[in-house]
């Protein structure tokens, strides 16, 4: 897939006539992927390239710029899953104050120099100066079509990105995943830790340096897995400041099943599949230890029952080749 960063003031010339949806996309869940399908048939109705539009910086950092700000995806992560669900081109245009306040016809023009011939957009899709634009002012100009596509909900509630987050930050990864129609990842490089888990318990842990835009999941312990060299190993995720041991950094470790390699400083991926238990403070090593064995057995449990549900959850997120590891 291509990726055309684009300044609203010096639109590239010549770029390929189009069809595309347009918004944030966080997470890219089962409610925006309505919007990509209808894209992606006009593109083939059309005979046009099927693209997205998103925006970078997040709106939020440039209108609230000390606010804390975290996401389901990453940039990244958004281009990844889109080009795996069909978009061909993928345009991802500078936010700025200056932007944000184009009036309505100014970001339709925009669009037109952009050679967009039809819009997929959401029923509640907002845009230009003060948000004065939406699906009425977008539907009546000229210069190309609009599809609007309505609410996608799951239990009479709208799937939005709003309705996930407070999903992952609980632990609810299952609930989670169902909405994302995907499996719950964080990104980071495996750090150096205390050695607490080789060296006094003898359950060895990698420990994720993450990318700090990630939405952690609560304190506990979750079955998952971890993504290296192409191959999804089942693990023991634990989330938290371990109690036993005082900490006060909250720390995202993972013991692997069956893996033996040396991976520090090295690019991975932690799967969240279902979280266990809630972080609790053990009386001494022995009792930590023997919960240690319980989850263990309880993770692999957990992973080998959804072993079919997982693979689906799973490969949308990665390029091939994949592999999904021996969990025994």
């Amino acid at each position: 897939m291509e990726v055309i960063r684009i300044d609203y003031l010096h639109v590239q010339e010549n770029l390929p006539k189009s069809s595309c949806c347009i918004g944030f996309f966080d997470g890219l869940h089962t409610g925006h992927q309505a919007l990509l399908e209808n894209c992606i048939a006009k593109a083939k109705e059309l005979n046009i390239q099927s693209g997205l539009i998103t925006f970078d910086p997040d709106p939020w950092k440039i209108f609230f710029p000390d606010r804390v700000c975290r996401h389901i995806t990453t940039l990244e992560d958004r281009i990844h899953l889109a080009s795996v669900m069909g978009i061909e081109v993928m345009y991802v245009i500078t936010f700025s104050k200056n932007f944000a306040a184009l009036d309505v016809d100014a970001f339709h023009m925009l669009l037109k120099k952009m050679n967009i011939a039809h819009i997929t957009c959401g029923f509640d899709f907002k845009y230009a100066s003060k948000n004065t634009g939406n699906v009425n002012t977008i539907s009546s100009q000229n210069y190309f079509d609009v599809s609007v596509i309505a609410s996608v909900n799951s239990k009479n509630e709208k799937i939005s990105s709003s309705r996930i987050e407070p999903l992952i930050q609980s632990g609810k990864m299952d609930l989670a995943n169902e909405l994302l129609g995907y499996m719950y990842s964080i990104e980071g490089v495996i750090e150096h830790g205390f050695k607490r888990g080789s060296t006094l318990l003898k359950f060895p842990t990698a420990n994720l340096g993450a990318n700090p835009d990630y939405l952690v999941p609560s304190s506990g312990v979750y079955a998952g897995f971890v993504y290296v060299d192409d191959t999804f190993y089942g693990a023991m995720i634990n989330v938290g400041n371990n109690p036993t041991f005082k900490n006060t950094k909250v720390s995202i470790e993972a013991h692997i099943f069956d893996f033996d390699q040396h991976i520090y400083e090295r690019q991975v991926r932690f799967f969240f599949l279902k979280k266990t238990r809630n972080e609790i403070r053990f009386d001494g090593f022995e009792a930590l230890k023997k919960q240690l064995q319980s989850d263990i057995i309880t993770c692999k449990n957990v992973i080998l029952h959804e072993k079919q549900y997982v693979t689906k959850l799973s490969l949308i997120h990665i390029s091939e080749p994949t592999r999904l590891g021996m969990i025994s």
